[in-house]
């Protein structure tokens, strides 16, 4: 289960731009801050593009690329404040406010799958193929 706190924690994010700034040039390293820890074999690294020529933020849409032992996993991080950003990451816009926490629930669960399914995929590199 997610925690609240950790869910609204995303919002630094969008209110802190020193903080964006930094979780861009080393995710690694600042993913943490927000609930989201990285395994230290892993490597993160941000993609971000604009939702809309107009969002307020720059970038309004960070990928984050989670690589070890050869396999990736992705996992996106909308601004609250671009519906587009979260249609293109979601599908659906979830909020509009930067301190609500259902974009936060929606990050953090986003980030689980994709440290989840990374895990899965070097075991089974691991294990090398079926007899």
């Amino acid at each position: 289960m997610v925690d609240e706190a950790a869910a609204a924690a995303i919002a630094r994010i969008w209110t802190d731009a020193g903080f964006r700034k930094r979780l861009v040039e080393a995710p690694g390293a600042a993913l943490p801050d927000i609930g989201i820890a990285i395994p230290g074999d892993a490597t993160a690294r941000v993609v971000g593009s604009k939702g809309a020529p107009g969002d307020q933020d720059d970038p309004s849409l960070i990928q984050v690329v989670l690589e070890r032992d050869g396999g990736y996993a992705y996992f996106f991080i909308p601004s609250p404040r671009s519906p587009c950003a979260q249609q293109a990451a979601y599908g659906m816009i979830l909020a509009r406010a930067v301190d609500d926490p259902a974009l936060g629930r929606r990050v953090l669960q986003d980030a689980e799958r994709a440290l989840s399914g990374l895990a899965a995929q070097c075991r089974a590199q691991a294990e090398g193929p079926a007899a």
